[in-house]
């Protein structure tokens, strides 16, 4: 099902659709506290062993739905951006390959590829490219099906592990992951018992998902989290992201002016961006660094979120302590309270503080991971960072298909990951334009 092309567009379209040879266009300069863009359209989809649908089609669905929701057709979208290519569908140049499929054409269609972490990048290049003049809507869009098509854990192995250093002595990603989290048990203290609080805060909120890919396990546990086997140690298998079926989201973007016809925007307050190498070798060898906050070199306990968060509230003009909620890329438990620290929402080693305390529940001070994050919703592929985004548009509008916290939030912090602690991209949205503070 197509989208009306005739839907009138929600603001003026503008004569001058291109950046000026000298100079900025139009509504380029963002002071920090203003919104630099917004969200006025949103859609997912969902797949399952019983209702299989490949990336193509989850996309597309998802399009559709955000299109709708944002009130314009197709070709009223001047750009397209996807993250890197499906694991169930490799097809290099995938995002031209999509808006063909829609028989879509846009004045630029790329993918945003910092591992899992472009995704969030997508909403970042979207709203320079607004702010420019050279875009009026943007459409950011992910899915994937990784189980459902693929054999995932061989295809993780050969994508994120060094030809010559790694993948002679047989890794997997948790195995690479276990390393990490090994390690960052000897620097801060940390044990097996502190990441079964992880793994339950999650559970929680995927109990109440209906597409969490462990709903059907209901709540759980310190004992049932750490009597489960081993998948790398000290990972047990409550630690690990498992692999959920398929889902697809998209999101229209365009300018503040242009939102305030919308209805129901969500506002994009701040955004930030960094990655500081390839595979946990390259990692490892590292004796230096432009960024500042990722610890004394070399290290596997500091990675790329404190420099995107930095960014990001920067722009924002806003601090950890206005974000009420937070969507975030634990892939492994260990990760949850190492993010917690990067982003600033603790000092390093203290990051399970918020999780023993439980702030990050439904009665807590900072809900996190409301759809049950990558360890209880799953990790159905590349689209993983796109879910948190879904999730985090829901959540700011009332709209969230499992469990809502008490109090709606109205600031929200999304952080993806990508690689092996490779990448990071940060979020700061809102769901009123005034924001805070």
């Amino acid at each position: 099902m197509e989208p009306a092309d005739a839907a009138p567009p929600r603001g003026p379209r503008s004569a001058a659709r291109g950046v000026a040879a000298h100079g900025e266009a139009a509504g380029a300069q963002v002071t920090a506290g203003e919104p630099v863009a917004a969200i006025v359209g949103m859609g997912d989809a969902y797949a399952s062993k019983a209702d299989r649908k490949d990336p193509l089609q989850l996309a597309t669905e998802a399009t559709m739905a955000a299109l709708a929701d944002a009130g314009i057709g197709k070709h009223q979208v001047d750009a397209v951006f996807t993250g890197r290519s499906p694991w169930a569908d490799k097809r290099s140049q995938w995002s031209n390959i999509f808006i063909s499929h829609l028989q879509m054409p846009v004045t630029l269609n790329s993918e945003i590829t910092l591992h899992g972490a472009g995704l969030t990048s997508t909403i970042a290049v979207a709203s320079q490219m607004i702010a420019a003049g050279a875009a009026e809507y943007v459409l950011c869009v992910q899915s994937d099906a990784t189980e459902l098509f693929v054999d995932a854990v061989a295809m993780g192995s050969e994508a994120d592990s060094d030809p010559q250093y790694e993948v002679p002595y047989g890794p997997t990603i948790p195995s690479l992951y276990g390393q990490a989290a090994r390690r960052y048990f000897h620097e801060y203290g940390l044990t097996e018992e502190d990441l079964a609080d992880v793994a339950i805060a999650s559970q929680r909120w995927g109990a109440r998902h209906p597409h969490a890919a462990k709903r059907k396990h209901g709540e759980i546990d310190r004992e049932k989290v750490l009597s489960s086997p081993y998948v790398a140690t000290p990972l047990r298998r409550w630690m690990c992201s498992t692999w959920g079926g398929g889902t697809g989201g998209a999101l229209v973007v365009t300018s503040p002016e242009r939102a305030k016809e919308a209805r129901d925007p969500v506002w994009v307050r701040g955004y930030g961006s960094a990655t500081t190498h390839e595979y946990l070798t390259d990692r490892m060898n590292m004796r230096s660094g432009r960024f500042a906050g990722l610890g004394e070199f070399p290290n596997l306990t500091h990675t790329a979120t404190v420099e995107a968060a930095r960014q990001a509230f920067a722009r924002s003009g806003l601090t950890p302590s206005d974000v009420d909620m937070l969507q975030l890329s634990v892939n492994f438990a260990h990760m949850g309270p190492i993010i917690m620290e990067d982003l600033g929402f603790a000092k390093k080693g203290h990051g399970i503080d918020v999780y023993r305390e439980g702030r990050t529940g439904v009665d807590g001070d900072l809900p996190t991971d409301t759809n049950g994050g990558w360890l209880s919703f799953g990790q159905p592929g590349i689209s993983c960072n796109m879910d948190s985004l879904v999730e985090a548009v829901r959540q700011l509008r009332g709209t969230a298909l499992g469990l809502a916290p008490k109090r709606k939030p109205r600031t929200v912090l999304v952080q993806g990951a990508g690689g092996m602690l490779a990448a990071a991209g940060v979020l700061v949205l809102s769901g009123d334009e005034a924001g805070r503070p």
